[in-house]
């Protein structure tokens, strides 16, 4: 993988950003294989239950579960990589929590120490490699959260090998369905978006778009350890490359059910439910999104109820003052960056309005640069025209 390194520099950055973007989502894989854990009925049931409580905020009962298992399982990384996955909802965004960034990264040094004394008894230990390979992609995660992409693309070439071998262990393990569908998805999506990097997508296996979409969708279905991931980001899939939103709300339809009082679950409704027209249960969530302190929290509710003013209300005085002060916060590479598009584009609609066409194409252009959902770059181009 070293002629990453000669490339341009452009096609440098995207092929960072799809390298880290493979590793961000693979972080979300919890171990899944023929081993000890997952032929203990019991264990899968109390790793069940535990995410249950983990993703409903109710930390102290989840840990209290995962404590049981390292119990029966001293030297399994499983208790590890859970309470790592626990430290960063628990204290999400995990970047503004500087002390549990340090709790975060010694539990996913430890579960990677013990995946690898796995794998030196056993190299053909599958369990051990996907461990080793959650935590890579968690490492590789908050690198790239915290705009160390070069750190990161090294902790995810590192992953590499890992990941391909669940590309064809679908059918003999379920769990498998997230991690192929996501790469068999992104694999083909990504260079189409980002056509600098078809260069050198060549080093990588082969994808499937139409399976991506099958498997993602099986997975939320028939998975156990990652339904919840599956299913945010089918959502998400659907949403920033298919412009499907009904469908994509239907998948969070599922979570928010389940998980009413999940910060992230109540983020995402706001964007599909305003992307489907209805914008008064959007702002609902909106304003819950806002009792948060969270400059992530802020700028999300702070957007959706500026849009919401300018495509509902007609109301562009709020709208612009609600958007302007959405785009002063920091944007999340993974969850609020395109929230920043968006907003921008609103404000270019507004400014198109009142005969402002040099801030209108300046807003515009903003929108193009941070935007990655093909619905608002259609738009930019559009006005821009």
């Amino acid at each position: 993988m070293k002629k990453i390194y000669s490339l341009s520099e452009p096609s440098l950055k995207i092929t960072k950003r799809f390298l880290c973007l493979l590793f961000i989502i693979y972080g979300f894989l919890p171990t899944v294989s023929q081993a000890q854990i997952l032929n203990d009925a019991l264990t899968r049931q109390q790793i069940s239950q535990g995410l249950d409580k983990m993703y409903s905020y109710d930390f102290k009962e989840s840990a209290e579960i995962f404590a049981r298992i390292k119990a029966k399982y001293p030297q399994h990384p499983v208790f590890y990589t859970l309470m790592a996955i626990q430290t960063e909802l628990q204290y999400f965004p995990l970047k503004d929590y500087p002390a549990q960034q340090k709790v975060y990264l010694a539990y996913l040094n430890q579960s990677r120490n013990l995946a690898e004394a796995m794998l030196d008894k056993n190299e053909d230990d599958i369990e051990a490699s996907f461990f080793e390979l959650a935590t890579l992609g968690y490492m590789a995660a908050f690198d790239a959260d915290n705009q160390e992409f070069m750190k990161a693309v090294g902790v995810a070439k590192k992953a590499y090998s890992h990941l391909k071998r669940g590309l064809s262990l679908t059918d003999k393990q379920p769990e498998f369905l997230y991690s192929s569908g996501i790469y068999n998805y992104y694999r083909i999506e990504y260079p189409e978006t980002h056509p600098v990097i078809k260069s050198v997508i060549w080093m990588f296996a082969d994808g499937n778009k139409k399976l991506g979409l099958q498997q993602l969708d099986l997975a939320t279905k028939k998975t156990i350890f990652v339904k919840n991931e599956a299913t945010f980001y089918a959502g998400y899939v659907h949403t920033k490359y298919e412009s499907n939103f009904a469908k994509a709300l239907t998948y969070n339809n599922i979570l928010i059910e389940k998980y009413p009082d999940n910060l992230l679950y109540q983020m995402q409704r706001a964007e599909f439910l305003y992307a489907v027209g209805r914008y008064e249960d959007s702002e609902d969530f909106a304003d819950k999104i806002l009792k948060q302190k969270g400059a992530m929290f802020q700028c999300a509710g702070s957007i959706f109820k500026g849009l919401i003013a300018e495509k509902h209300r007609k109301d562009d005085k709020t709208a612009e003052a609600l958007l302007l002060r959405g785009v002063k916060f920091p944007f999340d590479e993974r969850f609020t960056k395109d929230y920043h598009a968006l907003a921008y584009m609103g404000l270019a609609r507004m400014a198109k309005r009142s005969g402002e066409l040099d801030k209108m194409k300046e807003y515009a252009k903003r929108a193009t640069k941070l935007a990655e959902y093909k619905s608002t770059l259609a738009e930019a181009k559009a006005i821009l025209k």
